[in-house]
């Protein structure tokens, strides 16, 4: 049972944000760089956006977050419990994919990847603090907290695809029209394993605390594993 609500302040609030970071804020970013005498790099434009978002982020959810916290102190057994099953489901999803998607279609590329590896290579540091801290309190807070926590109580299942569907075209509506259909069907479904496994270990912690450990684990394992 997930019994932290969501307030109708932070929804509105969540919703609005979200609509701004995907249509307006990135091109805010990148059309203020251009006018700079000496324009930040990628990869520290790429860290000003994290920052924003993760301030935003703390400021419209900062009392579902601190009930969340709570919950933690009151159950860490609990949460421990639902972190490490989690990540031992994911890992065993893409282990699956690993081995499908070349079956299914060689050669196959993840974009996303190639650009976090290209700008990782150019500055770990950043990337390391923007991914695996600033990152996921944000993502987790607009996908398991305002998607799944809204639409769960009413239709299990719904929720489930919902937040799994949103969470994986946001990471891949940048490459629409770079990628193929093909291309595109297969980063998509590379995405799903963890949109289940994320919202599955908020349902049984009761905490969106519990994703949010679990999806830092997973981004610093992914960056320590860059070349």
């Amino acid at each position: 049972m997930l019994t932290i609500p969501i307030t109708k302040n932070e929804t509105v609030s969540g919703w609005l944000y979200m609509a701004f970071e995907l249509i307006l804020l990135p091109s805010l970013l990148r059309g203020s760089n251009g006018i700079l005498p000496v324009p930040f790099t990628e990869a520290e434009l790429n860290f000003i956006y994290f920052i924003i978002n993760f301030a935003s982020i703390v400021c419209i959810f900062h009392r579902f977050l601190g009930k969340s916290a709570a919950k933690v102190r009151q159950h860490p057994a609990y949460f421990c419990q639902a972190v490490i099953l989690g990540l031992v489901a994911y890992y065993c999803c893409k282990a699956v994919l690993d081995v499908l998607i070349p079956w299914i279609h060689p050669g196959f590329t993840n974009l996303n990847d190639q650009g976090i590896a290209s700008m990782t290579r150019n500055s770990r540091f950043l990337m390391t603090v923007g991914t695996v801290i600033l990152v996921p309190p944000v993502e987790e807070c607009l996908f398991r907290g305002l998607i799944f926590r809204k639409i769960y109580p009413s239709s299990p299942w719904a929720g489930y695809l919902v937040s799994m569907l949103a969470f994986a075209c946001i990471h891949i509506i940048g490459f629409v029209g770079v990628y193929s259909p093909m291309d595109l069907l297969i980063c998509l479904l590379q995405y799903l394993p963890a949109g289940l496994c994320l919202a599955w270990s908020y349902k049984k912690a009761d905490t969106v605390f519990a994703p949010i450990l679990m999806h830092a684990f997973i981004n610093l394992r992914s960056i320590m594993l860059m070349r």
